[in-house]
């Protein structure tokens, strides 16, 4: 089942370009995809760390990130984020993870785009979640926050194409993340 997953979301992906990426752990909900494709819409790709939490996801099909925020002390605390749909509207995710840590807090530029994420997860404090998380833009590089050990992932957007959008397991911590891409 997760072999045909993958082979959809690289189907899916042809279209915008071939996808390099390191092959995801599968989670309590096995490798997620959203074959958006035929829309014209975000493509969901993911999950990378562990099985705890709760299910976080959007309602509405991202376009483009607008800013980031990241907590993190010891592991990835949290993340939270605001972008702009397929119609245009701003809007935010809420805080996907638990309250501690320290905010580290991003907004992109008007032409600058998420290329690639990165990070760790590992055993911390009796579950698996992240414990480091790294973003790389078009223009900067941010992170990585938090210890980078444990069980690294990469997520790389193709030419052409940016990350625009998350979706996440997150309880006392953010336990897994993954991905939308889209055109830029």
């Amino acid at each position: 089942m997760a072999m045909e997953k993958t082979i959809a979301v690289v189907l899916c992906l042809a279209a915008l370009v071939v996808v390099t990426m390191s092959v995801p752990t599968p989670t309590a909900d096995g490798l997620e995809t959203k074959d958006m494709c035929s829309k014209n819409l975000a493509t969901k790709v993911g999950l990378w760390g562990g099985n705890g939490g709760s299910a976080q996801d959007l309602k509405e099909a991202p376009k483009r990130l607008e800013s980031i925020t990241i907590r993190s002390n010891y592991s990835i605390d949290s993340i939270q984020f605001s972008y702009f749909d397929q119609t245009g509207q701003k809007r935010s995710s809420g805080r996907w993870g638990g309250p501690d840590g320290t905010d580290h807090k991003i907004n992109l530029g008007s032409s600058e785009f998420v290329k690639e994420v990165s990070g760790t997860y590992n055993m911390f404090n009796g579950e698996v979640c992240l414990t480091s998380f790294k973003l790389l833009t078009n223009t900067r590089t941010w992170g990585p926050w938090a210890e980078e050990n444990g069980t690294r992932f990469t997520i790389t957007a193709p030419s052409g194409s940016s990350i625009v959008g998350f979706f996440a397991r997150g309880g006392r911590y953010l336990d897994a993340i993954g991905v939308y891409l889209n055109k830029v």
